[in-house]
């Protein structure tokens, strides 16, 4: 009986060990992903911003205009944006489920909700 008690323990550590394992690995996997990808639209919904894993296009319905950038996110904090030879740096925040994009040389950021 004892043997049995033994064996039904060691089963148990095993499986606690391998669930902490992978719940930390998915956790770790979120947290180092990018936060951005997805489609994001603005305040007014005019605006409508799809971020893919190095292009981003900005939508808008008033003008119906389409602008493809590529993109790269620095220490997650600084969106830098590149078309042609123009490169523009931009100030990310996040704030719950919302993003600020700060421009520098606009006084108002552009707030963006996930749609």
């Amino acid at each position: 009986m004892k043997i049995f008690r033994k064996n039904r323990l060691i089963l148990y550590i095993i499986f606690a060990v391998a669930a902490i394992a992978v719940i930390s690995f998915v956790i770790i996997s979120k947290l180092n992903s990018n936060f951005l990808l997805g489609e994001w639209e603005t305040d007014d919904k005019n605006r409508k911003y799809v971020f893919d894993e190095n292009t981003l296009t900005i939508s808008s319905k008033l003008n119906d205009y389409s602008v493809l950038y590529g993109y790269t996110l620095k220490d997650g904090k600084t969106l830098v944006l590149q078309r042609g030879d123009e490169v523009k740096s931009y100030t990310v925040i996040i704030q719950g489920s919302e993003i600020s994009i700060y421009s520098p040389d606009s006084d108002s950021p552009e707030i963006l909700h996930r749609v």
